[in-house]
Parts: C-alpha cells; sequence; structure tokens
C-alpha cells in the first residue's frame, strides 16, 4: 500500500515531536544537576546560622541565669553552703547533678570549662568587702562554639566560634 503525503507529514511530526520531548526532558536532568548543589550548600548555611544562633541565645540565658544566682546569693547562701562563685557556676553548670542551663550545647571538651569559662566579678558599692545589698554583680560565660561540618568543608572559616556574654546585676 502505498502512503499518502498526508500520512507522511503526520508521521514525521510525531517523530520531530518526540525527539523535541526528550531533550527537554534531558535539560530539566541537567538543570537540576547544576542547581542542587548551591541549592544544598543554601539549606545547610540557614540550618547551620540557625544553630548558632541557637548557641548565642543559650549562652545568653546561661548567664541570665547565672546572674540571677548570683544576685539572691545572700538569701540563699546558709541553705547551700557554697561560695558566691560556686553559686555562679553551679547556676551555668553543675557537674555533680549534670544539670546545665547551656540546653544541647556540649559542656565538656574544649567548648566549655565551668572553672575557667564562668566569672563572677562584685562591685563593691559600699567597700565593706562582703556582698551586701545595691553590690553589682556581673557574670561573664564563655563558650566556643564549633559548627559542624563546617571546619571539615571549609578549612578556611575561623573555628570555633567564640562566644563572651556578660549580664550585671544588683545584689538582693
Amino acid at each position: 500500500m502505498i502512503d499518502s503525503p498526508s500520512s507522511l507529514t503526520r508521521i514525521g511530526r510525531t517523530s520531530t515531536a518526540s525527539r523535541a520531548r526528550t531533550r527537554q526532558e534531558g535539560q530539566a536532568t541537567v538543570e537540576i544537576a547544576f542547581l542542587l548543589p548551591i541549592l544544598m550548600v543554601l539549606l545547610y548555611g540557614i540550618i547551620a546560622a540557625g544553630f548558632t544562633f541557637y548557641a548565642f541565645i543559650t549562652v545568653s540565658n546561661a548567664a541570665r541565669d547565672a546572674a540571677r544566682a548570683g544576685s539572691v546569693y545572700r538569701l540563699t547562701r546558709g541553705a547551700s553552703g557554697l561560695s558566691l562563685e560556686e553559686t555562679v557556676e553551679n547556676a551555668v553548670y553543675d557537674p555533680g547533678s549534670g544539670r546545665s542551663s547551656l540546653g544541647f550545647l556540649d559542656t565538656t571538651g574544649p567548648s566549655f570549662d565551668v572553672a575557667s569559662d564562668v566569672s563572677a566579678s562584685l562591685v563593691d558599692v559600699d567597700a565593706d568587702g562582703i556582698e551586701s545589698a545595691g553590690d553589682q554583680l556581673t557574670v561573664s560565660v564563655t563558650y566556643r562554639y564549633t559548627i559542624p561540618l563546617l571546619s571539615v568543608f571549609v578549612p578556611m572559616f575561623p573555628q570555633p566560634i567564640v562566644i563572651v556574654r556578660d549580664v550585671t546585676m544588683e545584689i538582693q
């Protein structure tokens, strides 16, 4: 049977459309291959920034908790038997009970050492040598935060990020 010119044209159009559709599907795959690494790096950056922000907020809250514990020290020292410095340190991290104001942040190793990274300084307003109502207590908490995976992939990025938070409260 001899094909008519209209059937040849129809067959030619169908195969041309099929080839064009196949090329477009390949183009989408190539575009995804180029964009996926960029999107993954962007997503990682957003997640890392969130964890870093969490670390800043948590260290700020720990310093505030310690300053509050120190500001009521005159009222609680008889029951606890601890010094002002010990009271402040235990408010941030108590190694005996494991209680920590640092939330999910690591409290061991090079990141944090309660003895050296928590300090309390007292400004004695009336210069009597002991803490009394109205004196100013300043608590400083230092934490070294390492962003996960960043030091592996970007070694020139400064690691760790040192977070220092100071809070001043009046002794009650």
